[in-house]
């Protein structure tokens, strides 16, 4: 039996102790045909000194170190260097379960026109304690399930949630995504280069949500979704607004469902009075 070469890529950042926990769940998986992108953007040399003696014992990772920091950018060049059919982010700071590369593989080589693959995600906290989950990251399904890609988009934009889950979460075949990771309509989103990527996918084909905690999704003070300021989370109105034309949130009513709960979001904060502007002259042309 062949098994199509799935890339793991990990885009790194001055977390060599988390660094090593996520490395060691890729190199645990049991699906046998994996390769490991490390594109390291840290400003010291802990992350490199940390992975050395794993380069030295294992001939499938790759390791880059950047001259500059990319930000951004990293997450396209672990793309670019990645060689496989498939491709799995992995942050630095979650993990894999050890079958979640197998797992989810079954579904692409056994199901036509899937084109996304995500799961229940478990939250950990910063030592790896298991967390309860957060509005987010509940359990969508209890039971596995094969669904239109624009039906699961329309959820998390209705929502205002990325129920689907963060990069670490989703498995997609890599000729699928036709942007670079987090450009979506021509434009490079920050806070939701997850989202962005996934709707590209969803537009194209089907999605299986898998009930099982096939990931860990870390929850601490210096994560990118905290450190990004509230600012950022503008981006969820204009990516609504531009996954109208993919065909999301097709109807009036879903729109007016999406801008709600976004509002509903941002409400009585100052920082987005802007935002509030928008959405009520948008619902005024819905009416």
């Amino acid at each position: 039996m062949e098994y199509p070469l799935v890339s793991i890529v990990i885009p790194a950042y001055n977390r060599p102790h988390t660094l090593k926990i996520a490395l060691e769940s890729a190199l645990e998986q049991t699906y046998p045909n994996t390769e490991i992108i490390i594109c390291d953007d840290s400003t010291t040399p802990e992350v490199q000194e940390m992975l050395d003696p794993f380069l030295d014992s294992y001939p499938q990772i790759q390791y880059y170190k950047n001259e500059k920091n990319l930000f951004l950018e990293n997450w396209h060049k672990c793309f670019d260097l990645a060689s496989g059919e498939y491709i799995n982010y992995l942050m630095d700071d979650d993990v894999f379960h050890r079958e979640k590369i197998e797992k989810m593989i079954y579904f692409f080589e056994n199901f036509e026109n899937i084109t996304l693959v995500t799961s229940y995600r478990q939250t950990i906290n910063e030592s790896g304690a298991l967390i309860p989950p957060n509005y987010a990251t509940k359990r969508l399904y209890e039971e596995t399930r094969i669904m239109d890609g624009k039906m699961l988009g329309n959820i998390v934009l209705s929502r205002c949630l990325n129920v689907i889950g963060e990069p670490t979460t989703v498995l997609f075949k890599r000729t699928d995504l036709v942007n670079p990771f987090g450009i979506y309509k021509g434009r490079q989103y920050s806070l939701l280069n997850d989202l962005a990527s996934w709707l590209t996918l969803l537009s194209k084909g089907k999605a299986v949500y898998i009930p099982e905690e096939l990931s860990y999704f870390r929850i601490h003070p210096n994560q990118n979704n905290q450190t990004l300021g509230p600012k950022a989370f503008t981006e969820w109105l204009d990516i609504m607004i531009a996954s109208r034309d993919d065909g999301f949130l097709d109807t009036n009513d879903l729109f007016k469902t999406a801008l709600r709960s976004y509002h509903e979001r941002i409400k009585g904060s100052p920082q987005f009075v802007a935002d509030v502007e928008r959405i009520e002259m948008i619902l005024k042309t819905l009416d």
